[in-house]
């Protein structure tokens, strides 16, 4: 039976949330546009979304840029006429942001109603004067069909990157198999039933949940030249090891090298990690051969994606060689040259201590490394292997390194990965 999305409306438990507040100035109303809706497959990790953003509003010198984005697939929750309020924290800044909500995983169709964009203050409270009105096509609500993803109307005004966006809305009526990302670390905030989310008070949230449900996809209007780099991969991307609401997954440390840079250099860091991912098999979520299309190859303004998938597949798996990872990787790396999207390859981080480990899959992870590093076949190697490894005992991760399951990282770990990343390379 799924779960309700608050964990049991009943009994939830309250998490902390503790995510400092951010001093932006957002956005005015919505002026109506034509919403944009996406047609996908009814299989969708086999089929790409149609997803790529158009540009709408955007002066000529600017192109959608996705600034956030979660991979998506169908979570064993349930939302009972309740109002569901977000927090996503964008990479690059730009104007005109737009949100995407997705049922692509859905069975039915979702209404979403009196759908509000706001700046965090603290917790389910948004920062006074700053809680807006989103529009679908000129309407303050919007049905999605399943299979569906529908990109909102333009918000006139911008928004910097780093801030804490707070996506609020009504889902009225029960609704099952909920599309969504399973592990968030960050708190979401449900209602009592009832459409609270233009209130930017916290009073009327009284329950949370550490998955984000619906949103997968925030794009911003930025100068032509501008771009983003996704970042495929597993639970080692999503973010596993960190605190609930900590920003502190390898991909948010590598935004804090990139917003140092001249502006005219930075770029959108977008999420397509999915804790317990496989390259090549259905587990958690659809498999990575399957998803990378949708998750990566339409994003709007991709120009580069890192590659750091395939260490369940190993861990997991019975392989007798790398020659299947191998084969899955020349897959990613024809889809990614066709869009002319730049692709680079993650060597393979330790797990000897980890539960599963063994001498053979030892034997499949070096075979891997060891192609990813001399074959040519990606446009560029990022050696995370090396860059996280004990040198003293090279199958285990460095202690410092290490959270304690010899398989995740810890927040050093996470940060050394995304230093270990050569910038001139995106």
């Amino acid at each position: 039976m799924p779960r309700p999305a608050h964990r049991l409306m009943l009994a939830a438990v309250a998490l902390t949330a503790a995510t400092a507040a951010t001093t932006v100035v957002v956005v005015l109303p919505a002026a109506p546009a034509k919403a944009e809706t996406l047609q996908a497959d009814r299989q969708p990790d086999r089929q790409p979304d149609r997803s790529g953003g158009r540009k709408g509003a955007q002066p000529a010198s600017h192109r959608l840029v996705g600034t956030w984005s979660a991979s998506t697939t169908r979570l064993a929750a349930a939302l009972g006429d309740q109002t569901v309020r977000m927090v996503v924290r964008t990479s690059v800044g730009g104007t005109g942001m737009r949100i995407r909500l997705s049922n692509l995983f859905g069975s039915a169709p979702v209404t979403f109603r009196g759908v509000h964009v706001g700046i965090q203050a603290y917790g389910a409270e948004i920062l006074m004067g700053t809680n807006r009105p989103v529009t679908f096509g000129g309407r303050e609500s919007v049905t999605i069909g399943s299979g569906r993803a529908v990109w909102s109307d333009p918000i006139p005004g911008k928004i910097s990157g780093g801030s804490d966006v707070v996506v609020s809305f009504h889902v009225p009526g029960n609704v099952q198999g909920v599309t969504g990302h399973e592990r968030a670390y960050a708190t979401t905030y449900l209602s009592e039933p009832g459409d609270f989310a233009a209130d930017e008070a916290a009073d009327g949230f009284t329950y949370t949940s550490t998955q984000w449900y619906f949103l997968d996809r925030i794009a911003v209007g930025a100068p032509k030249t501008t771009r983003s780099v996704v970042a495929f991969g597993d639970s080692l991307t999503d973010g596993a090891g960190q605190s609930t609401d900590a920003n502190r997954r390898w991909t948010d440390y590598l935004y804090h090298r990139l917003v140092r840079l001249p502006a005219n250099r930075r770029m959108g860091v977008l999420n397509a990690g999915i804790a317990g991912n496989r390259l090549l098999h259905h587990d958690a979520g659809p498999r990575g051969v399957g998803r990378f299309r949708r998750d990566v190859l339409t994003q709007p303004g991709v120009g580069t994606v890192i590659v750091y998938e395939g260490i369940n597949d190993i861990s997991r798996g019975y392989y007798t060689s790398a020659a299947p990872l191998i084969d899955g990787y020349k897959r990613l790396i024809k889809m990614a040259h066709a869009r002319k999207v730049r692709i680079l390859g993650g060597t393979l981080t330790p797990f000897f201590g980890f539960g599963t480990w063994t001498e053979e899959r030892e034997e499949i992870r070096q075979q891997v490394n060891k192609w990813i590093r001399t074959s040519g076949a990606f446009d560029g190697v990022i050696d995370f292997d090396k860059a996280v490894r004990d040198p003293e005992f090279p199958e285990q991760l460095a202690p410092a390194y290490d959270i304690g399951d010899h398989l995740h990282m810890s927040d050093a770990g996470r940060r050394r990965l995304a230093y270990t990343v050569d910038l001139r390379r995106l």
